[in-house]
């Protein structure tokens, strides 16, 4: 139903509502939108007062305004009525209280269609049009399709985004799809070039083709698109969020045929609207070096080549190239407008190039399209655009939370929000506004809701907390919390960690390792670098990446001597953990050296003279450890034994685990396979409670492969044993080794079970293949001690006779064993006969 229009006279003066159109004995009188906006609050009135506060707030809603603004616009105004006579007396100022209209007024009420003839109400001028699309549109078909489907049963969505997503790339295609199909007249409204959000209101009647007078021409809006089915886009609302969701909220009350599309990169939080966040293009998660078809499935790869041609015509995407278009891919996240950004660069750079140029990506991507957005010119403009519509609080903790490198939860936002002085719930509502501006991106898992940063994004946040002198703090608070963070270590050591919960701290690495490089430079904070290395240990080994620790370990070590020379008081708990988990790392990588053997020995001391008997056990497992890796069987039965006796019957039940496996393996290879079966069997039957499932032991690997090599060559070995039944556990535990996806664990179960129980059962093939996938590991972590058995089980094959050089004890008789060679192997005398 159409709204009455009201008409007000005064004098000889007639004004229309809601037209602002304003008239003298039928003649038009020209003025501009405020000084008519003011004379309809005045009319309206009725001749009462209207406090200044109340003309301000209706002709500049939401702004600072000085009084100075209404008298340059009441000067105006005064001008136009003072045809009656003098001005000055028609509109009375009335000192500190507001403004009055000094003639009678009346008010008439009529319909639209019998509002003065002469004068028709505004009507459209203007044909609905959309932008057209050069180009085509990567991997948002589905997207597109479920979004016009949504529209039928929604009248209100929101595309909501980063910079440069696509958004209104997707939201055009919808359109375009409801204006071809004939179901909706649609109009395309774009809010980018304002920046004053009283200006909404005026560009969508402009659009419109109606007469933008007045400071909310909703009414006139409302009649022109009442009655026909319709679809508004409203693109780039972000900076004018706040208007554009009470125009929403309005216009959808007053047209039931009217349908909204928006795209912003946070949700108005309008009533009724449903919000869609726009992901990023598909990317590969692995790299496909030989298979360039496959790869073009990816839209995020498909987009590149077409950009990069279009830059390039001679480009072409091969099996040289296909590597490095994969990784810029990746490292922009798969954002479009990054994507193409870098594929201009193919006219002076081949892939190669662009990747590596990545590491400036503000100074690389800056050849966006003249005719673009100047936000969407460069990427460093993408993100400065958002990063201008954040509070101060909110651009703070986006800064901050750049540090980590692989996401990070609400309790570490929250950290580092308190270290930039944001108390709780300041701190929560900046994580908020950041989630909803697009910023941050949200995921659950199995521990909660966790959260990261685009890269592309982490890296501008950097930029920003180095700008703002604040790195160094920031920095010292990142590393803090990662220790808080690791600070159940000492589980992970003592074997009651199931490798699930250590996987749950994998994302990490890489912010240990970042925290690392800083504390370890000259400025950063050396003892906060020996405190990291120590309580991220674990980790290391869970990722398979005993070399890379060792490195940092090594100078832990360097570091932590130096503070006690200097004398700084160095904890002796953390100089055990440290020599322990240096330890570790050398078993991995050169096997039962000297250096092993002194650091698990000084350990030893330490922590016998400090009286801790869980650093005692640790360090004995390694003394021990040491001992049976290089052959001195008997030896390391007595220091088995001595970890039992320490743990007692009531101990730990990761201990008694422990020390039942330590006497089990000392037994085995000292050639006692019978007893050494028994103490297994009590290893499997602890292992048997719930609360060591899928654990890793006290060397970091996996607890049921550790038991089942151990198992399958008691099968084999052992008087009566049956080596068809240990190669039938040997197929199973490889399988388990395969998949655990732990290098570690994969090699303990290949070289100590798997492969030499194959090679005795005449499996050669099968052995074979198992050497391959073992050496893919040893080659890949730098895992030099277990590649020793790539090695020589590999020399096995080839000639059948043990291999001997650069061998620890207990490999040389590993090797022996496998190939029948036992003269000089210390067990051989109670070997059964080798089938």
């Amino acid at each position: 139903m159409n709204q009455p229009v009201a008409r007000y006279r005064f004098g000889s003066f007639s004004l229309l509502l809601p037209h602002l159109t304003l008239s003298r004995d039928g003649e038009p009188v020209k003025l501009g939108g405020r000084a008519l906006n003011l004379l309809a609050a005045l009319a309206e009135a009725g001749g009462g007062l209207v406090p200044r506060d109340d003309l301000l707030a209706r002709v500049w809603p939401g702004q600072t305004i000085d009084e100075s603004a209404i008298r340059v616009h009441l000067s105006a105004l005064r001008k136009a009525l003072a045809q009656d006579g003098d001005g000055g007396s028609v509109i009375v100022n009335e000192a500190g209280r507001g403004y009055r209209l000094a003639l009678p007024v009346t008010r008439e009420l009529e319909q639209p269609k019998d509002a003065l003839p002469d004068q028709p109400v505004a009507r459209r001028s203007a044909a609905p049009q959309l932008p057209i699309r050069v180009g085509a549109i990567w991997g948002r078909d589905s997207t597109i399709e479920s979004l016009v489907e949504e529209l039928d049963r929604q009248r209100f969505i929101t595309i909501a985004g980063p910079g440069g997503i696509g958004k209104t790339t997707v939201a055009l295609a919808v359109a375009a799809h409801l204006a071809q199909s004939g179901r909706s007249a649609t109009w395309f409204v774009d809010f980018a070039p304002i920046n004053d959000p009283a200006s909404v209101a005026s560009t969508l009647a402009t659009t419109l083709g109606l007469p933008a007078v007045g400071h909310d021409p909703i009414d006139a809006i409302s009649l022109a698109l009442e009655g026909e089915p319709t679809l508004l886009l409203f693109d780039n609302c972000e900076h004018v969020v706040d208007a554009a969701a009470i125009m929403a909220e309005e216009l959808l009350r007053r047209l039931p045929s009217l349908s909204l599309l928006t795209t912003s990169r946070e949700p108005l939080r309008a009533e009724g609207e449903w919000v869609h966040r726009l992901a990023a293009l598909d990317v590969p998660r692995e790299q496909f070096a030989d298979d360039v078809a496959h790869a073009m499935a990816f839209p995020a790869i498909a987009l590149f080549v077409e950009r990069a041609r279009a830059a390039n015509a001679s480009y072409d995407l091969t099996t040289r190239n296909l590597t490095s278009v994969i990784e810029i891919c990746r490292s922009l996240d798969g954002i479009p407008l990054a994507i193409e950004l870098a594929a201009a660069r193919s006219d002076l750079m081949d892939p190669a190039m662009i990747a590596e140029g990545l590491d400036d990506r503000f100074g690389l991507l800056t050849r966006g399209r003249r005719t673009a957005l100047p936000r969407h010119q460069t990427l460093r403009a993408a993100l400065d655009w958002s990063y201008a519509l954040l509070a101060p609080s909110a651009q703070r903790l986006l800064d901050r939370l750049a540090l980590f490198r692989s996401g990070f939860d609400s309790e570490a936002a929250l950290t580092m929000a308190s270290g930039a002085g944001l108390k709780l719930a300041a701190a929560r509502d900046a994580l908020s506004d950041l989630v909803a501006k697009s910023l941050v991106s949200t995921a659950t898992n199995a521990r909660g809701m966790h959260f990261r940063l685009l890269d592309t994004t982490r890296h501008y946040g950097l930029d920003r907390l180095e700008e703002s002198g604040e790195d160094h703090a920031a920095r010292g608070d990142h590393a803090r919390y990662l220790l808080s963070h690791f600070a159940n270590s000492a589980t992970a050591w003592e074997g009651k960690a199931p490798r699930d919960w250590l996987a749950a701290y994998s994302g990490s690495i890489d912010d240990a390792r970042s925290a690392l490089a800083w504390a370890s430079q000259r400025d950063g904070d050396p003892s906060l670098a020996v405190e990291l290395v120590i309580a991220s240990a674990p980790l290391w080994f869970h990722l398979s990446l005993p070399r890379e620790f060792l490195d940092k370990a090594e100078a832990a070590i360097q570091a932590m001597e130096q503070s006690g020379s200097s004398g700084n008081h160095v904890d002796d708990a953390r100089r055990i953990e440290l020599l322990a988990s240096y330890g570790h790392a050398l078993w991995h990588t050169r096997g039962p050296v000297p250096a092993m053997e002194a650091a698990f020995a000084r350990a030893l001391s330490l922590a016998e003279a400090m009286g801790d008997d869980a650093l005692v056990m640790r360090t004995l497992w390694g003394v021990w450890a040491h001992r049976i890796l290089a052959g001195d069987y008997v030896e390391s039965i007595a220091l088995a034994e001595r970890f039992v006796a320490l743990t007692g019957i009531d101990g730990a039940l990761a201990n008694r685990q422990t020390g039942a496996h330590m006497c089990a393996l000392s037994r085995h290879f000292s050639g006692d396979h019978a007893t050494a079966l028994k103490l297994l069997h009590e290893v499997l039957a602890g292992d048997a409670a719930p609360e060591r499932a899928n654990h890793a032991n006290h060397a970091q690997v996996d607890g049921k492969i550790a038991a089942m090599s151990l198992l399958m060559r008691l099968e084999w070995l052992r008087e009566g044993g049956d080596l068809q039944a240990a190669m039938a556990m040997a197929r199973e535990c490889a399988q388990d080794a395969m998949e655990i996806d732990h290098a570690l664990s994969a090699c303990y179960g290949l070289a100590v079970g798997c492969i030499p129980v194959a090679i005795a059962a005449g499996e050669l093939d099968l052995a074979r293949a198992w050497i391959a996938a073992m050496a893919v590991h040893t080659l890949r972590h730098g895992l030099d001690h277990w590649h020793t058995f790539v090695i020589g089980y590999g020399k096995a094959l080839e000639n059948g006779h043990a291999y001997q050089d650069n061998t620890s004890g207990m490999q040389s008789d590993m090797f022996a064993v496998a190939t029948g060679d036992t003269g000089q192997v210390m067990w051989a005398r109670n070997l059964a006969p080798l089938p």
